[in-house]
């Protein structure tokens, strides 16, 4: 008797099958080189400065609709997942929740009503659930607070995409390069390179960033990987909330792959699809 794939690992799967096409996508809009440097002269001293410029929008490639499509199947996966773990009864309008570390704990008083909604959710999800798959679900709720942001709220960045997703066109951006170079010419005729140098720590240099050349540097010349991100707005500090994609996007896949599917598929219904 041939045996039946679980939906939520077909899900999966197809994330991953996305995942690689958008990967194709990135590495073709980043072989165009789609950068360059701006000379201009700002401030009162009328100071010549070269800024790093991006002269191709990823937005007008396929790059945000393949994105959506890993979004939504990890999403669909978990959801899957979600049902299976519950009696056939109870199965329809169950997702998989993804809230804040805490949400099983009584009502706050004076907290939102958004939050008190979410613990009255999180109630109904998991009142039939093992406690040993309750205790998993918990261990996966994202801080509170977000932390400093990427790996531990991958979950919370799914669930918004995917939301999103269902009413527009996810924004994609590119945000700097990574493994950056910079070459000039100086007056004397000679060559020169080294690394981009950022007033502030950085993990890669960012869009519009000031390139530190000597003042009398001619021909400048930048090279680099493209960092492409989804844009999920700013946080209370007004920081953006960038997914930096593939790289977060591979994590979650991992995340689902290797942690929350073995954790969780023990407590799947016998005879489920």
């Amino acid at each position: 008797m041939a045996t039946i794939t679980p939906s939520y690992v077909a899900k999966l799967s197809r994330a991953e099958k996305h995942l690689t096409e958008l990967e194709a996508e990135i590495d073709r809009y980043a072989g165009s080189e789609p950068y360059t440097v701006e000379e201009g002269v700002e401030g009162k001293s009328e100071r010549k400065v070269h800024r790093l410029a991006f002269t191709a929008d990823p937005a007008n490639t396929d790059i945000p609709v393949v994105a959506a499509d890993v979004v939504h199947n990890l999403r669909s996966c978990l959801d899957h997942l979600m049902n299976l773990l519950l009696a056939p009864k109870d199965r329809g309008n169950a997702l998989f929740p993804i809230f804040f570390e805490g949400v099983w704990e009584p009502p706050v008083q004076g907290e939102s009503n958004k939050r008190a909604t979410q613990r009255a959710r999180w109630g109904s999800d998991v009142k039939t659930l093992p406690d040993d798959a309750v205790t998993v679900l918990k261990r996966l709720q994202p801080p509170a607070g977000g932390g400093d942001y990427p790996e531990a709220n991958l979950l919370r960045f799914i669930k918004r995409l995917a939301s999103r997703d269902r009413r527009e066109k996810l924004p994609v951006l590119a945000t700097g390069l990574d493994k950056m170079v910079v070459r000039w010419k100086l007056p004397d005729g000679t060559t020169q390179a080294g690394f981009g140098v950022l007033g502030s720590p950085s993990d890669f240099f960012k869009s519009n960033a000031p390139i530190h050349v000597p003042d009398d540097a001619a021909d400048v010349e930048i090279e680099g990987t493209p960092v492409i991100a989804i844009s999920d707005g700013k946080d209370k500090r007004g920081r953006p909330r960038d997914l930096e994609i593939p790289r977060h996007l591979q994590l979650a896949v991992r995340l689902i792959e290797e942690n929350i599917i073995p954790s969780l598929s023990p407590y799947v219904h016998a005879g489920s699809p």
